[in-house]
Order: structure tokens, then C-alpha cells, then sequence
């Protein structure tokens, strides 16, 4: 038996099998209304809203209606979702998981609220 023909025919299954190269993603968005804003709303009364600089945001305004505190935020990197910080605050969120750290308020089960 000639193992030629069977070699090639596993050489071509394996280049048909190979798996495609992966095309880069899109840098995942924020969710935004189209004045490229969000509003959230948390437990205990607590709501926030985020100011993007554009479509596709480098930075972000948080303003909290704890007091009426701002924090201006820097994109950063993020293994999922899309993460803005800066003096001190942290906000995440992958569109419909939120987490907000370092503010003086505990932002806590924070929804969108839709249009």
C-alpha cells in the first residue's frame, strides 16, 4: 500500500481544518443615546450620568447626583468590556454589567435607563 496518497490526503484535511486567523475586534463601545450619553440608575435612589467625548470615547464625565460630584475619566485598557478611570474612580461595564469603584457613594446595581 502507498502511503503517499494518504499523506496528502491528510495534509489537505489539516489545511481545510486549520482554523481562520482570528480578525481583530472592534474596541467595544459604551452604551449612549445619540448625544453620546448614558444614565444610570442604582440602588438606594443613587443615579449617574456619563458624558463621552464621541462615538468612539477616550474620555468620559461621570456626574453623580450624590452631591453633585464630577470625575473626569481616562479610557483604559480592559479585557472585556469598556473601563474609564481617573481620580480615583473606576467605571466598567461590558453593556449590561456595571461596576463602579472609588467614588464616594456605593454605586450598587446600576441599570441604563432607556429612552
Amino acid at each position: 500500500m502507498n502511503a503517499l496518497p494518504i499523506m496528502c490526503a491528510a495534509l489537505s484535511l489539516g489545511l481545510v481544518a486549520a482554523p481562520a486567523r482570528a480578525q481583530p475586534a472592534a474596541a467595544a463601545q459604551p452604551p449612549m443615546n445619540d448625544f453620546t450619553q448614558a444614565f444610570y440608575r442604582c440602588d438606594g435612589g443613587l443615579a449617574f450620568m456619563m458624558s463621552y467625548d464621541s462615538e468612539q470615547p477616550t474620555t468620559a464625565k461621570m456626574a453623580t447626583n450624590d452631591e453633585g460630584r464630577h470625575y473626569v475619566l481616562k479610557r483604559t485598557t480592559a479585557p472585556s468590556g469598556v473601563r474609564f478611570s481617573g481620580g480615583g474612580a473606576r467605571f466598567w461595564t461590558d453593556g449590561k454589567t456595571v461596576v463602579v469603584e472609588g467614588t464616594k457613594a456605593s454605586f450598587k446595581n446600576c441599570k441604563i435607563k432607556s429612552s
